[in-house]
């Protein structure tokens, strides 16, 4: 019997001399491992590169005997994301974006909600024509609000440092080591009311992103109660210095 889904690439890995291990998020059943048999010429050299970090595509799954994983028969891309693909800032993006969701998200149901904003970020990423740089500090904020750890939007000068602990603003953090910096709080404050299309006008430099990334990190390691690791924070750091 087979099943038709479409699933968002997070990572692969070889699997064997034949096959490839696929980490998805798919629109019908959340996190997911899928087995992709792979063979030899350019045809299907064209078609594993489209299992690129944050590719989209349809797929066609059949029952197989690979324990809980089942073997995709045949998937097409559901969108080119040539500028993913291509442009080395956004492919950077997409690496970065695909590691803290494969590292943050472990639910293995149906999430409509959150299946829709990481797909609609895919697709705001690839058309993003100026701001592009911040647009990875918007999707951390964002997906914290996706998988239920929202910060409160009570920024004031009287408020100025975000307390991770109640995630709220506040003059006097519940522990001082347990807070975003000054500036981090600062520039959560301005993301949590910028839309995608104006991230242009945040005026973050690199060192300050980087700060804040790793800020925001530290934020989701406390809520979820283990520690995450972006391996490819430092690399994405260097491609927009």
């Amino acid at each position: 019997m087979s099943q038709k889904l479409q699933i968002i690439v997070l990572h692969t890995i070889k699997y064997r001399d034949s096959s490839l291990i696929v980490q998805g998020y798919s629109n019908l059943g959340g996190r997911q491992s899928f087995v992709v048999r792979t063979g030899k010429g350019s045809k299907n050299y064209a078609a594993l590169a489209q299992l690129h970090p944050l590719g989209i595509i349809d797929a066609e799954l059949v029952a197989g005997s690979w324990g809980d994983m089942a073997t995709i028969k045949e998937y097409t891309p559901a969108y080119k994301l040539a500028e993913i693909r291509t442009n080395l800032h956004k492919s950077s993006i997409a690496i970065f974006i695909s590691e803290l969701i494969y590292r943050t998200v472990r639910e293995v149901e149906q999430n409509d909600e959150l299946f829709n904003f990481i797909k609609r970020s895919v697709l705001q990423l690839e058309t993003l024509e100026s701001g592009v740089a911040n647009f990875h500090a918007y999707f951390i904020v964002e997906l914290c609000r996706q998988i239920g750890y929202t910060p409160e939007d009570n920024y004031s000068e009287s408020d100025p440092l975000f307390d991770i602990l109640t995630a709220s603003f506040t003059n006097l953090p519940t522990l001082a080591d347990l807070s975003l910096s000054l500036r981090s709080s600062f520039i959560l404050a301005a993301i949590l009311n910028t839309k995608p299309e104006y991230l242009c006008t945040l005026k973050i430099n690199g060192n300050e992103r980087y700060v804040f990334i790793k800020d925001m990190i530290k934020f989701l390691n406390h809520h979820i109660g283990y520690p995450v690791e972006i391996r490819s924070l430092d690399v994405l750091h260097e491609v927009f210095e």
